[in-house]
This record gives structure tokens, C-alpha cells and sequence, in this order.
């Protein structure tokens, strides 16, 4: 059978929600994302007893490659990022299983894509996927893309579905397939982690609880962060940049500067409040020569 994503026949992830039955699942995939394997634990979990990943060197969150979440810093809505938490603790308990082994490739790049699952009572229910569907939510069919996914499925204990097994087990035990996560420190030093706890640790990095404090700081970020750039702006910005007066100011005062006069001239008014000695007043004059240099 053809699963592509797109015909009438079923999608990825309704396969292999229909045919799933007691016994192992093994995958191998180029990357993953959060979502989907949250998932694929979902549905699984109570009938697999043993899950085994082959992982390229490329772990996909969302949209890029593997990095913390810091809802403070990356340009992440509120209500996206509540939802991602939710499915990253789902994932992080999943992984967290004792039948389930995670192995990567390295250095390679692992383009193939392989969904094998081994039945435990009955030969007939045994299956395969394999074609071009790494474990994402575009990639099995759970979020729309533009992205044209084509894959062959098959159950039974056909030529196919053995000769796939066999090579799986060939990967599993090939020299590139590590069960280490190979890292480099500030020091330039590199150093090894378990593939299995390298991912734990990285996905539980996004659902950090934040103070009061810093949800506060997010507030204010978002609020001040969001205005539309005048294209004339940074025309005209440049020249207070020249002038005598700027140049004689610090790098946090010169910051303030622009932050004053992009709230002056958005909102006619704007408040520094600076401790002792921090150069409120020469801040204020250049603010004043910016405004002297537009007339």
C-alpha cells in the first residue's frame, strides 16, 4: 500500500495507530520532533515491549535543530509554548522507559526511514513503513506540509518485511551506530553522553517553571519588543550615531538612548529611571540632539 500523506488511503500516523498490536516497534528516522513522539507514546505504550531508535545526528524540536527552549529569550507565543511543554514532559517519560534504546549515527546522516513492527502472537500482524517519513508531525501526516511524503506499507511475514528486519539489525550493530552522543565543551574538549540521556535532558530543558519574576520581564519584553520599525529610523538614527555626544556615551547608555527615542516617538513619553550616576543626564542629551536633528 502507498502512504502519502495526501491520498485516501491512510496516513502515517493513522497506520500505525490501526495496526497496533502487542509486540516490538523499531524505528529509524532522520530526526524527530517533540510532538510526534509524545505521539507514538500515546499509542503505543501500553502494547510494545520493546521500542529501539536509530536517530540521525539532527533532532528536530519544531522547526530547527536540537537547542534549550527559553521561553524568556526565543520568539515563542505563550499558548505555543504551554502546549510544547505538555508534550515535551510526555516525551521526556517515554524515553525515560526502560525497554526503550536509543542509538545515533555519527558522523553519518541518516536519510533512511524505517517503521518495523514485530508482532507477538501472529505472524499476519507483523509490518513495515518505509519510504520518506522521519517521525515528525508533518512527516507522518498529523500537520499539513508542503512536503511530498511517499512511503510503502505492507503487514504479513513477507520477503519485504524480512529482508527489512535483517537490515535493521545489520544498522543496529554497524560501528557508526553509537550509543553515545559525542559533545565538545568551552574548552574545545569533547566528551561523550548517552544518546538516551543526552535527549532526556535537552527535552526536559522545555518545561522549566518560571518565577513570577521572569514571567514579569517576559511581559515587558513582549510588550516593547513588538513595535513595528520605521524604515526611516535607522536612516536617521545613524546620524545621532555620528554626532559628538553619542560617541561619548556607553554601550548599555547608548541602548537606552534608542529605546527612549523609539518610545517618544511611538508614544509621545517615556520614563528613564537610572540609578546614581548612570548617566541619565547625558542619555537625555542625546535623546534631545536626536530630536534637535529632525527639526
Amino acid at each position: 500500500m502507498i502512504l502519502d500523506n495526501e491520498n485516501s488511503n491512510l496516513k502515517v500516523y493513522e497506520w500505525l495507530t490501526k495496526y497496533n498490536e502487542e509486540g516490538t516497534l523499531d524505528i529509524v528516522t532522520g530526526y524527530f520532533t517533540v510532538g510526534a513522539l509524545a505521539f507514538l507514546s500515546k499509542i503505543t505504550n501500553n502494547k510494545i515491549n520493546e521500542y529501539r531508535f536509530i536517530l540521525g545526528d539532527i533532532v528536530n524540536f519544531d522547526s530547527g535543530k536540537i537547542k534549550t527552549l527559553d521561553l524568556l529569550n526565543e520568539n515563542i507565543g505563550i499558548e505555543t509554548s504551554l502546549k510544547l511543554k505538555l508534550l515535551a514532559k510526555e516525551a521526556v517519560s517515554f524515553l525515560k522507559l526502560k525497554h526503550l534504546d536509543v542509538k545515533t549515527l555519527e558522523p553519518n546522516f541518516c536519510h533512511a526511514k524505517l517503521y518495523l513492527k514485530t508482532a507477538k502472537d501472529d505472524d499476519r500482524n507483523h509490518y513495515f513503513v518505509s519510504g520518506s517519513s522521519n517521525l515528525t508531525e508533518a512527516g507522518i501526516g498529523m500537520k499539513t506540509t508542503s512536503n511530498v511524503e511517499l512511503n510503502i506499507a505492507e503487514t504479513g511475514n513477507n520477503s519485504q518485511y524480512n529482508e527489512l528486519v535483517n537490515w535493521f539489525e545489520e544498522l543496529w550493530t554497524k560501528p557508526q551506530a553509537h550509543k553515545d552522543k559525542t559533545l565538545t565543551n568551552e574548552a574545545g574538549k569533547t566528551y561523550k553522553v548517552p544518546i538516551k540521556q543526552y535527549l532526556i535532558d535537552q527535552i526536559s530543558k522545555l518545561f522549566v517553571d518560571y518565577t513570577p519574576e521572569q514571567i514579569f520581564y517576559k511581559i515587558l519584553f513582549e510588550l516593547f519588543n513588538k513595535e513595528e520599525e520605521d524604515p526611516d529610523f535607522k536612516h536617521d538614527f545613524g546620524k545621532l550615531e555620528n554626532t559628538r555626544i553619542f560617541e561619548k556615551l556607553y554601550p548599555f547608555q547608548k541602548a537606552g538612548v534608542e529605546s527612549l527615542v523609539k518610545m517618544l516617538k511611538k508614544y509621545n513619553g517615556a520614563i528613564l529611571a537610572d540609578a546614581v550616576g548612570l548617566g541619565k543626564t547625558w542619555s537625555a542629551l542625546a535623546v534631545m540632539k536626536y530630536f534637535q536633528m529632525q527639526g
